[in-house]
């Protein structure tokens, strides 16, 4: 997640980055949305739902997405740009990019489905586990993982005010958090039995849990390198 470690560089705020990462990230933003809009597009074209409905789906996704991001671009972060062969700097301005895209996502996800009155989700449910009257557990989950994305990105703003030891500890919670988004999204998605979806599942989980060996063994090759 919003692996902001080390001392801030002068003059510059903790989302300050180059213009060619916000190019980079924001390009990547518009191929992947207008995917997800084609591909709605055409749904829609065969259905007839409220265009909040869709706007959940779409966000919910771009949430997905966008977490699965950071939390890859943070375990490169994490083993010193994959043990040297890339740029730990650029690894990190893209990790702060896409926990900004999953925060904002995630919050506007949240405000449509809960705008959205067919959904039944009250915005009781939507920061309290386990009080909502439809998909108790599926939506339970995604408000505990979003709980969890805003404690990890609270820590990282105030980086410099919490022991290292007590920041790791809330840091390595992202996991969690991860999973529990990936479980949120196939119990509570309608597009879970769709091939596209579920290949989507299988290929982030699979490629993320490589980029964790990685590091791992990135670590274990180099005990004496810190790979916080």
């Amino acid at each position: 997640m919003a692996h902001l470690n080390g001392a801030p560089q002068a003059g510059r705020g903790p989302w300050t980055l180059p213009v060619p990462v916000h190019v980079l990230v924001f390009a990547s933003l518009g191929v992947l949305s207008t995917y997800a809009m084609l591909q709605l597009w055409s749904a829609m074209a065969t259905a007839e739902q409220p265009l909040l409905w869709w706007a959940g789906r779409a966000l919910g996704f771009l949430a997905y997405i966008a977490l699965w991001l950071s939390m890859c671009f943070g375990a490169l972060v994490s083993s010193g740009g994959a043990g040297g062969l890339v740029s730990k700097k650029w690894i990190m301005d893209f990790h702060q990019e896409w926990t900004l895209v999953a925060v904002v996502s995630t919050v506007l996800h949240i405000i449509v489905l809960v705008t959205h009155a067919e959904s039944r989700v009250t915005p009781w449910a939507a920061i309290i586990p386990f009080v909502s009257a439809t998909l108790t557990g599926p939506v339970a989950l995604g408000t505990i993982a979003a709980i969890g994305l805003a404690v990890i990105v609270a820590s990282s703003w105030i980086r410099t005010r919490v022991p290292y030891p007590a920041w790791r500890a809330l840091h390595a919670l992202s996991f969690g958090v991860m999973m529990l988004a990936l479980a949120h999204s196939v119990a509570s998605g309608t597009d879970t039995g769709i091939p596209a979806a579920g290949w989507l599942y299988v290929v982030t989980t699979a490629s993320l849990a490589g980029v964790i060996v990685m590091r791992i063994g990135v670590a274990l090759a180099s005990p004496r390198r810190s790979v916080g």
